[in-house]
């Protein structure tokens, strides 16, 4: 085993991050492998334009009609320490992440080797779902003889697409606006902007919200045996029929129950861990950035603690071998809320997303018990996989009661955990228990307190990122690998600001969606971006190839580019009238400040 050391060898192996590769040394140390093992930092190379595409060289309309793209060293460093050992290698053994992502790293990495090699200088595909030492033995052991080139072209299709857009719009919308006011860039993309559409929109939402009064009875009762509880009446939203009605519960001493039920629910164990899952969950339990998080999780499953995070997959295949996992909550401090093991049954609640490539996100090895988050991220991992695995669903009793008093009826209702089943384990979203004492129509109750309160209806509340990252999810907006990174886009370019859990259009984002959905409500909504996805999966699947797709896709967009072109006047004298001095002062209340180029 060869692991940087410069001589001869029959074999290199190049990994997407210097910790699996350092996983990788561990894993094959002592089985005679002559290989040296060496790691890239994520894309070595970029997509860019052919020369002469230039910012100030072309109309951005042009940007449209380029089909040929060349690719530009990004990663110098890797790139010149991959040139280096290529010229010693026999074979290269291609160990990038199993996702479409790695795969066109993989092709970059193969592209630079056979630069060096020639064309037929032989390479295999190492596949691996996590960097624990018997699943890299595996796949040392299953080496595949080629990649997956409809993944390779999915993921070059992306590049190229968000390159011809991004690239378009942004020097449109900046050089337009800076004729106007100074400005660093307007950034326009076809997933930043829907995510900053759905901020927006729920933004003008309640700036239009209307609040209109209502009122209710509210009483607090006694049973006979000292049990107090309290009821409600509905809503009326007429003031003279609450006042009616609360002048006939008015002095009242007692209420009579005219029913009472019980009914006991199940609440079902959650589903095998994906992505999105993942981090909407834990952006709601921590208020870190799903950014973050997915970096924690990367981590830990670059150091062997978790499997690949990067996963659409809900279901656990026929073949898994749930024995490691389960090991490792064993070996862990969870293990005392487990019980017997021995006796636990193996049973998963599987969902029904597949994405063909990733098994559902599963501890590995026990990570050790401290206040980090790296620790807080695989708890909730290890702790949602028992809860799936090996425990049974929950059972929620709930009882409901209706009460009248003088000519009101008021319901009270309450909740008790009747058997606790994966909340043993996993507690994050456990319901309260919030019980009401148990009652038979007839009964008669004190009435302790009553009266009648006014409110008024809220606006609805402003988006999280958790909220944030379902509507995505729910629309289409990226995919479980890209999709945490656009919350973080749109605050880094001044259009949002997160206070607290909340995001907040500032006057710039503000603007811009509303000039741009002026012109045409495609530019910001999530259909439009859905579709590029859509075509992303039919080339996954092989039912289209790179070229129709990336036509058809682009000729959709190029459409939009000259509805935006003819209203460019109207657009970036909104986009500069956020950034004038009048409004300067809010904006960077906001967070967002103008710069000059």
């Amino acid at each position: 085993m060869h692991v940087g050391e410069d001589e001869g060898y029959s074999y290199i192996i190049v990994a997407e991050k210097p910790s699996v590769a350092r996983s990788i040394a561990r894993a094959l140390k002592d089985k005679g492998v002559n290989a040296y093992i060496t790691s890239v930092r994520g894309h070595v190379l970029n997509a860019d334009f052919p020369e002469g595409y230039e910012w100030n060289n072309i109309d951005p309309s042009k940007l449209f009609s380029v089909r040929e793209f060349r690719n530009i060293v990004s990663d110098e460093r890797s790139y010149k320490k991959l040139e280096k050992v290529f010229k010693k290698t026999e074979t290269l053994i291609i160990a990038t992440d199993n996702d479409p992502e790695g795969e066109l790293i993989g092709y970059e990495i193969l592209s630079i080797y056979r630069t060096n090699r020639g064309n037929q200088a032989p390479y295999k595909r190492m596949r691996f779902n996590s960097t624990n030492p018997s699943e890299l033995w595996r796949a040392w052991n299953s080496l595949e003889d080629s990649l997956r080139m409809n993944w390779v072209m999915k993921a070059m299709f992306r590049q190229h697409f968000d390159l011809v857009t991004g690239a378009a719009f942004t020097r449109l919308l900046t050089k337009e606006t800076r004729k106007r006011q100074n400005v660093r860039l307007i950034s326009w993309g076809s997933c930043q902007s829907p995510t900053l559409g759905f901020i927006v929109k729920r933004e003008r939402e309640i700036i239009s919200f209307i609040a209109k009064p209502f009122w209710y009875i509210r009483i607090r009762f006694r049973t006979w045996d000292g049990e107090e509880f309290e009821a409600k009446s509905e809503n009326m939203k007429d003031a003279e029929k609450a006042k009616v009605i609360w002048k006939s519960v008015e002095g009242q001493k007692n209420g009579s129950v005219l029913s009472y039920d019980e009914e006991e629910k199940t609440i079902q164990r959650p589903l095998p861990l994906d992505t999105d899952t993942l981090l909407k969950d834990l952006t709601k339990i921590t208020g870190i950035s799903a950014d973050m998080l997915l970096s924690i999780a990367e981590e830990l499953y670059a150091e062997g603690y978790c499997s690949y995070p990067r996963t659409e997959t809900n279901r656990f295949r026929h073949d898994f071998n749930f024995r490691e996992p389960i090991e490792a909550l064993a070996r862990s401090d969870l293990s005392r809320l487990l019980g017997d093991l021995d006796k636990m049954r193996i049973e998963p609640l599987n969902g029904r997303k597949d994405d063909g490539a990733h098994p559902p996100i599963y501890p590995i090895k026990p990570y050790t018990k401290d206040s980090s988050l790296k620790r807080t991220v695989w708890e909730y991992i290890a702790r949602r996989f028992a809860a799936n695995v090996l425990f049974d669903n929950a059972r929620l009793m709930g009882s409901s009661a209706e009460i009248s008093v003088g000519n009101a009826i008021v319901r009270a209702s309450g909740t008790v955990i009747a058997r606790k089943g994966f909340f043993t384990i996993f507690e994050y979203f456990m319901p309260k228990d919030t019980p009401i004492p148990k009652l038979s129509p007839g009964d008669t109750l004190g009435v302790i307190k009553s009266e009648l309160k006014e409110e008024k209806t809220r606006p609805p509340p402003r988006l999280t990122e958790s909220a944030l990252l379902e509507l995505m999810e729910k629309n289409g907006i990226g995919t479980d690998a890209t999709r945490a990174e656009y919350p973080k886009i749109v605050v880094e370019r001044g259009y949002v600001v997160k206070r607290g859990r909340s995001f907040y259009p500032t006057e710039l984002g503000m603007r811009l969606i509303e000039a741009l959905s002026s012109v045409d409500e495609r530019l910001v909504t999530p259909d439009t971006r859905k579709f590029v996805e859509d075509f992303m999966e039919m080339l996954s699947r092989g039912a289209k190839t790179y070229n129709e797709c990336l036509e058809q896709a682009l000729k959709v967009y190029e459409e939009l580019y000259r509805s935006c072109a003819a209203n460019i006047k109207h657009i970036s004298e909104a986009l500069a009238g956020a950034l004038r001095p009048t409004n300067y002062k809010r904006a960077k209340n906001y967070g967002f400040q103008s710069n000059s180029t």
